[in-house]
């Protein structure tokens, strides 16, 4: 294992033209944000999405948010959620030119309609063909949802990944980790006891979330096997949980190996370089 520090998008090993789909808990949203903006500053034309639910607050960093009109595929009609109008035919020109709020990362998020406050994903099956007919360098999906929850127990259905993303990064935040199994720290923890066969309160160890990422009915077994699958341990400023955060990402690598090549451990908040640790295959 080798180790390095990188930007997030390097750490975790993301190309150009990428479609990205993250999933788990931990700092989703801020991930897509560190993300779109990590690429919107090499100059890449980026698309921010979800198949899940979003607070309309959490995408305030966005230039533009538009609500999708499946029956036109070119964005003629599609709306704006930030000037309540219809777009205009050069909508996608706009937003490139930076003729709309230069404050906000130049990054469109595109829904599919707003309930109350959360704006509602696009149909993960109908992503890729409309994708096909849009033009962006970079698209960032969210395809899970945790509640703001560190760890995540996944049921049946969960989570919906787009089958057009090329990479999938599995999110997770280190202070659930050696955490007890409750409902502050984890999303789902009854399927965390039904998958791990621990008991309500009990300490959520490091080698116990390895073997979440690594159980038959896990998360990484819900991927599709050609997606290329990276992990972020999140919330792991210098300090406190980060050595935590180190040795998950040694156990993980002894568990899966041959499908997680790659982990970034860090922290959204704190911002910078992650460190990224990378197998000896992946480096031959």
């Amino acid at each position: 294992m080798t180790r390095d520090y990188l930007s997030l998008t390097e750490a975790l090993g993301i190309q150009a033209g990428s479609v990205i789909a993250l999933v788990g808990g931990g700092g989703k949203t801020s991930t897509l944000v560190r993300l779109c903006r990590e690429a919107a500053g090499q100059g890449r034309r980026v698309l921010a999405t979800t198949t899940a639910r979003m607070k309309m607050e959490e995408l305030n960093d966005m230039r533009e948010v538009l609500l999708w009109d499946e029956m036109d595929a070119t964005g003629q009609t599609w709306k704006s959620c930030r000037s309540a109008r219809t777009v205009a035919t050069s909508w996608v020109d706009d937003v490139l030119s930076g003729t709309v709020d230069e404050t906000r990362i130049p990054v469109t998020f595109l829904g599919r309609s707003v309930m109350r406050d959360k704006l509602i994903g696009l149909p993960s099956d109908y992503l890729g063909d409309l994708l096909a007919r849009l033009n962006w360098d970079t698209v960032v999906v969210e395809a899970d949802g945790s509640r703001g929850r560190s760890i995540k127990g996944h049921r049946l259905g969960e989570p919906v990944v787009p089958l057009c993303a090329r990479h999938c990064v599995i999110v997770l935040g280190a202070d659930g980790i050696e955490s007890p199994v409750t409902d502050e720290h984890c999303h789902r923890p009854e399927v965390l006891q039904d998958l791990l066969g621990v008991s309500w309160g009990e300490r959520l160890t490091i080698g116990l979330v390895a073997d979440l990422v690594a159980h038959p009915r896990g998360i990484l077994a819900k991927i599709p096997g050609d997606m290329n699958v990276s992990l972020y341990v999140n919330k792991a400023p210098l300090g406190g949980p980060h050595e935590i955060a180190l040795e998950l990402a040694q156990r993980v690598f002894e568990r899966c190996g041959a499908r997680i090549s790659r982990v970034a451990v860090g922290d959204n908040r704190q911002g910078g370089l992650v460190e990224a640790f990378v197998t000896e295959s992946e480096n031959s």
